[in-house]
């Protein structure tokens, strides 16, 4: 079979670290390969049999040598495709309460007082039981993601909630997950216990924006009060815990940034070593984004240049603690978002149901394309043909420049909303990838001296 060299390659060269090879990153694989710069300079001429048979079986494993006929953006597409309308695992995010207890200025949100009510709750749960009859013989999990407002001011919907689909999940033989995004103002560790016992919630994410000084400036109480000191202390408690050490729940700590407080990130990471958490936890940045039409991004914005300098210096910092730096080099990604998926869907506290956690209880988009309907006026909805499923049909097509960008395969084109909104949706990797991948190296040096 004759071949070709892949488009979706990216190699990275520095004469000082790697005199005589270069580290080839294919984003078809995920693989990441040190190469003789001799070699890579025959595979750029197209003479592979110049290639050891040894290189060239693995550069085939890798797709780093394709068939020389394929279309390699189709063949990209159609394998998203096909994982898209995988459907054993049925995903969905639920909204128990429209509440939260923080006015954070970067949020996008419009909170009430509202819990799920009964009704609501009945019409959500026979949707996803009919899903579940649906596709029997194949379906094989259900995945949960509780989410706000503030999912922990709704916790009577969670704990209803849960017992009937952790039920569903048992009458049917399918594995049940569960996570949760809470600000982590009321999650002492009673309370964790039991959402790891009772129903099953292994995954949490808490935002913390930096120390005290900063985040208590951001992620306020609507009273305009404090809540760092209250959130830290919880995480402290729990992480360090003999049940979390136990239990195998993981909370991933994220911090959002912009140019106020990117510079503080360092002293949170500092605060986090000094109370035995940062070691116990997943700490990850993520920059500031407009939430619906807030333009949160234009108060004290952060470039997306600037995000993946700083993404790389807080890399550097958690592996001096000898701390794995997660998604160093970027994975194949064959779901840009839950929206690609036909079944996974967003249920908010009012009944309604769309593809985007993004969409509910934002204002911007009442009465838009975005929300496909409420159960209470209509239980059937049909959510598989709605605004930005059909995601992987439009890029040969749209005007992103997904379909000639190499790293296509690690980012699906990212957020389809954000392209919607004529927001290029780059993740920040695209900014950093050469020293991702010489970070992942010195990574791997340092484990195998250990």
């Amino acid at each position: 079979m004759k071949f070709k060299l892949s488009q979706y390659i990216h190699l990275c060269t520095d004469d000082d670290i790697l005199p005589s090879s270069s580290l080839l990153y294919s984003t078809r694989s995920g693989a990441l390969l040190e190469i003789s710069n001799k070699d890579i300079e025959c595979m750029k001429r197209g003479e592979f049999d110049a290639l050891s048979e040894k290189m060239r079986k693995k550069l085939i494993q890798f797709e780093v040598l394709v068939p020389h006929a394929e279309n390699e953006l189709l063949s990209v597409l159609n394998y998203n495709k096909s994982q898209t309308k995988d459907e054993r695992s049925l995903s969905f995010t639920i909204q128990p309460s429209g509440n939260c207890q923080l006015g954070c200025h970067y949020c996008g949100q419009v909170h009430t007082k509202k819990v799920m009510k009964d009704e609501v709750a009945d019409r959500m749960y026979n949707r996803i039981k009919e899903k579940v009859i649906n596709r029997t013989g194949a379906v094989e999990s259900i995945d949960i993601t509780w989410y706000g407002g503030e999912p922990l001011t709704g916790l009577s919907s969670i704990e209803h909630n849960s017992k009937r689909l952790i039920s569903l999940a048992e009458d049917y033989n399918l594995k049940y997950s569960a996570s949760i995004v809470t600000n982590g103002l009321i999650l002492k560790e009673e309370l964790f216990k039991k959402f790891v016992l009772d129903y099953k919630v292994m995954n949490y994410q808490i935002t913390i924006d930096g120390t005290g000084e900063f985040h208590d400036k951001r992620r306020m109480l609507k009273s305009g009060n404090p809540s760092f000191d209250i959130i830290f202390k919880n995480v402290v408690t729990i992480v360090n815990s003999e049940f979390y050490q136990s239990s195998k729940a993981k909370i991933a700590i994220r911090c959002n940034v912009d140019a106020e407080n990117k510079d503080n990130v360092f002293e949170l990471i500092d605060l986090l070593r000094t109370n035995n958490v940062l070691n116990k936890v997943n700490f990850y940045i993520s920059p500031i984004h407009d939430w619906g039409d807030n333009n949160a991004s234009k108060i004290n914005g952060i470039s997306k240049e600037e995000f993946a300098q700083l993404e790389i210096d807080v890399f550097m910092e958690l592996l001096k603690d000898g701390l794995n730096a997660n998604d160093l080099v970027p994975q194949r990604k064959t779901y840009a978002c839950m929206v690609v998926s036909e079944t996974s869907e967003v249920f908010d506290a009012f009944g309604n149901v769309s593809t985007c956690w993004e969409i509910p209880l934002t204002p911007s988009f009442e009465n838009t394309p975005y929300i496909s309907g409420n159960l209470l006026v209509d239980p059937d909805i049909d959510t598989t043909k709605v605004l930005m499923r059909d995601w992987y049909n439009e890029i040969p097509t749209n005007e992103t420049w997904c379909k000639s960008c190499k790293f296509l395969p690690v980012c699906a084109g990212s957020c389809p909303k954000e392209w919607y909104s004529n927001n290029p949706a780059c993740p920040s990797f695209k900014f950093n990838i050469d020293d991702r991948l010489f970070l992942s190296k010195l990574q791997q040096y340092e484990q195998s001296v250990l």
